[in-house]
C-alpha cells in the first residue's frame, strides 16, 4: 500500500511539472495511456494521482470523457498568489534567524542555476531550481505545516501562461523574476525580515 501512494506521489510530481512548464497545456486532456506507457507504471497510482488532482483544483473530472487541465479564473488566482505571499512572508520571518552558511550557499546556488537554465532556454531545469530555492528557507522555517500549506497552494493557484510567451518574452521574463530571488537572498543575508518579505510580496503578486 505504501508503494502505490509512493508511486502515486511521484506521477502527481510529474503531472504537475508537465504543466508547469506548458508540456500539457491548459484545456488538453490528461492521456492516461500515454502515462502508463511513460512512466512504465499500472493504472492504479496514475488514477489515484488524477483524482488528487482534481480535488487540489489542478484537473477537472469530465464525466465519460477524462481529467482536463483546468483553466484557473484570473480573480481567484490572484486571491491564492496574495494569501502565498503573506505565509510566504511568514515563512521567511520564521525562518531567518534559523538561516546557516549552507543554507545560503543553497540559494545562491539555486540562482545561479536557473540563470544558467535560463541562457539555455532549458525551463524545465528553471522550475525545479525556483522550487529548491524557495524550498531552502521554508524548510529552515522549523514550520511543516506551514511549508506544506504554501506549497498546496502553490500548486492550487498555479500561473497559466506564462510559459505560452514566445522565447525572447520567457527569456526576459524569467530573468526579471529571478531577480526577485536575489533581491530575498541579499535580505535573508542581512537578516532583514521586512525587506525579504517586501520582495516576496512583489514575487507572487506583482511579478
Amino acid at each position: 500500500m505504501a508503494l502505490i501512494k509512493s508511486l502515486s506521489d511521484q506521477v502527481y510530481e510529474y503531472l504537475f511539472h508537465e504543466i508547469q512548464v506548458g508540456k500539457i497545456a491548459v484545456g488538453d486532456k490528461v492521456d492516461e495511456a500515454k502515462l502508463i506507457n511513460e512512466l512504465g507504471i499500472s493504472r492504479t497510482p496514475i488514477r489515484e494521482a488524477l483524482i488528487q488532482m482534481t480535488s487540489d483544483n489542478i484537473l477537472e473530472n469530465v464525466p465519460r470523457k477524462g481529467f482536463y487541465v483546468k483553466t484557473v479564473d484570473d480573480k481567484e488566482m490572484r486571491e491564492g498568489f496574495d494569501v502565498v505571499s503573506l505565509l510566504d512572508g511568514y515563512a521567511v520571518e520564521l525562518a531567518v534567524p534559523n538561516i546557516t552558511g549552507d543554507d545560503i550557499h543553497r540559494m545562491s546556488n539555486a540562482i545561479e542555476k536557473m540563470n544558467l537554465a535560463i541562457s539555455k532556454l532549458n525551463y524545465d531545469m528553471y522550475y525545479d531550481w525556483e522550487k529548491e530555492f524557495h524550498q531552502v528557507y521554508r524548510e529552515a522555517c522549523g514550520n511543516k505545516v506551514l511549508a506544506d500549506l504554501i506549497e498546496d497552494l502553490t500548486r492550487k493557484h498555479f500561473r497559466t501562461g506564462i510559459y505560452d510567451k514566445n522565447k525572447e518574452e520567457l527569456e526576459a521574463y524569467l530573468a526579471f523574476v529571478n531577480n526577485d530571488h536575489v533581491e530575498v537572498l541579499k535580505a535573508i543575508e542581512s537578516k532583514d525580515i521586512e525587506t525579504a518579505k517586501k520582495w516576496l510580496y512583489l514575487h507572487w503578486v506583482e511579478h
